[in-house]
């Protein structure tokens, strides 16, 4: 029978039945046993208190806090009079306790160990599963989320750091890298591998890209070139090439190691595979980190914080990069789709330009202050444009339609296109020759005064008369001279002084009004009209 504190410990200590315990702690009325053989991974601990513990509130609050942790039960142990009395049935439901009425048998005290500790553990068993199924939501929830934002993703480097970095979370790798396929050589050894990502949470590290063969020396190009995953437990631990744990041959390049006080352990790649079945990239996951570790800093930390990449992270990175694969091509061919429409935009601009020389550059002008003023609007944070904001599409549409604004210029017939002045060169040509034939009027005028003159008035007065003809006709055809230098000068491509429009039309109105031209009204006149 077991009656007080020291009975226990003398049943513990002696009795093969209690074989199963051993006494952890000992205080005032009270013993912690933790049970020995449970496959909970969590210590299991029950904690039988005497009534000169849990009648004292003080002695008993510590025991109620741990009694709510999960892995630990409380068993009061006292007759019916005192448990009734002490009103322990009010004391918290979440709490694991158990009454015992004293004095206990070793019988009921062994059934009633075993029965806290199976609950218990069965506690400790879902909570693990719960957390574990939790966690896989979680991970399945982002591989949902993963795939939806390299779905909707089509800038390259953007995709890439979306693909890493979520592979870094789903397997809480500390470090990684991708690396992109390059070329289409038939034979895959021939083409080269880009190192076109990379991140480190420990470590800050100069990104720079870099190009490197497909080879079966290196992880990345082993794994090109099998199209499977390689998964390195500790390469600071690899046996001799082709021997043990390394088949694969490797020889671990410390370089990087060295240079920034880092230890490359586990490694885990796996390729990106397009539907052609084709390997185009490559996702490299380095130290996976063991739970409740952030950062590796001391050398210590990877020995204790690195662990293998274990066959669910192997899993779940399988899923990643089979999505990332996909995504990847849809990425490349919209990028040779855009690189194609770009040529197009470029050949289309250039056909522009060498039809209308004079105006070379413009379209790129144009553009360049287009998409300026866009993005200036986008930097507004007041006025009446703060609202107004411009994705990247909208500013590669307004790039483009700026760069053809002036596509139209192919249909027209190039006599019009390369117009350089108001007036076609024979439109000019037929007003200058109508201005010749108005100065043949002219002189035709003064001969037939002047022979009229000569036919009726006497000797002496023909000479004054002559002179003033002539002096008359001289000033005549400077005026008409002034006019056509004024004609010619409002052909230029330039803009009319102030009341040029207005002297264009008085000099169709006295053309038209004089009577010797009347044959030119409706021609010189509506001309001069109609170019002003």
């Amino acid at each position: 029978m077991v009656v007080t504190p020291d009975d226990l410990v003398n049943a513990v200590a002696r009795d093969r039945r209690m074989i199963g315990y051993r006494v952890r702690r000992q205080g005032d009325g009270w013993i912690e046993l933790e049970v020995v053989a449970q496959r909970s991974k969590t210590a299991v601990l029950l904690v039988i208190a005497w009534p000169e513990t849990w009648r004292d509130p003080e002695a008993l609050r510590p025991h109620l806090v741990r009694a709510r942790s999960g892995n630990y039960a409380l068993l009061v142990v006292g007759s019916d009079a005192e448990l009734e009395e002490a009103r322990l049935a009010e004391l918290p439901a979440d709490a694991d306790i158990t009454a015992l009425a004293a004095p206990i048998s070793m019988t009921r005290l062994l059934l009633s160990l075993r029965s806290r500790a199976d609950a218990i553990a069965l506690r400790m068993s879902a909570a693990a599963i719960e957390i574990e199924l939790e966690r896989s939501r979680h991970e399945n929830d982002m591989l949902i989320s993963i795939g939806r934002a390299l779905s909707q993703e089509r800038d390259i480097r953007s995709l890439l750091g979306i693909i890493l970095r979520r592979a870094c979370e789903v397997t809480n790798s500390d470090a990684g890298s991708v690396y992109i396929v390059e070329g289409h050589e038939e034979e895959v050894g021939k083409r080269t591998l880009r190192f076109a990502v990379s991140q480190n949470d420990s470590r800050t590290v100069q990104q720079a890209e870099f190009k490197m063969p497909v080879s079966a020396t290196s992880i990345v190009g082993t794994c090109v070139l099998s199209g499977d995953r390689i998964n390195v437990v500790d390469l600071y631990n690899l046996d001799e090439p082709g021997a043990g744990n390394n088949p694969w041959g490797y020889v671990h390049d410390r370089s990087f190691d060295d240079k920034y006080r880092y230890q490359t352990r586990s490694v885990l790649a796996v390729p990106m595979i397009s539907a052609r079945a084709e390997v185009i990239g490559v996702i490299q996951l380095i130290n996976k980190r063991a739970k409740g570790w952030i950062a590796l800093d001391l050398p210590s930390d990877f020995e204790d914080g690195v662990v293998p990449f274990d066959d669910v992270s192997e899993a779940y990175v399988s899923a990643l990069a089979s999505q990332a694969g996909i995504a990847l091509e849809n990425v490349l061919l919209y990028e040779e789709v855009k690189t194609l429409f770009d040529s197009f935009v470029k050949a289309s601009v250039t056909a522009i330009e060498s039809r209308d020389p004079t105006t070379s550059g413009h379209s790129e002008r144009v553009a360049e202050l287009t998409v300026g003023l866009a993005r200036a609007v986008n930097r507004a944070e007041s006025g009446h444009y703060r609202e107004v904001r411009f994705s990247r599409d909208d500013l590669t549409q307004i790039e483009y339609a700026a760069l053809l604004h002036d596509f139209g210029k192919v249909g027209v017939r190039e006599h019009i296109l390369v117009k350089a002045k108001k007036l076609y060169e024979h439109e000019r040509e037929l007003i200058l020759q109508r201005f010749q034939l108005i100065k043949r009027g002219y002189k035709i005028e003064v001969l037939e005064k002047k022979v009229r003159y000569l036919m009726d008035s006497s000797k002496e007065a023909i000479v004054d008369h002559l002179g003033a003809v002539d002096r008359d006709i001289v000033n005549r055809i400077n005026e008409l001279d002034n006019v056509i230098q004024f004609i010619l000068q409002a052909n230029e491509p330039t803009v009319l002084e102030q009341g040029g429009f207005e002297r264009i039309a008085e000099i169709a109105e006295c053309l038209a009004e004089e009577r010797e031209y009347e044959q030119l009204r409706g021609s010189l006149g509506e001309r001069l009209v109609h170019d002003r």
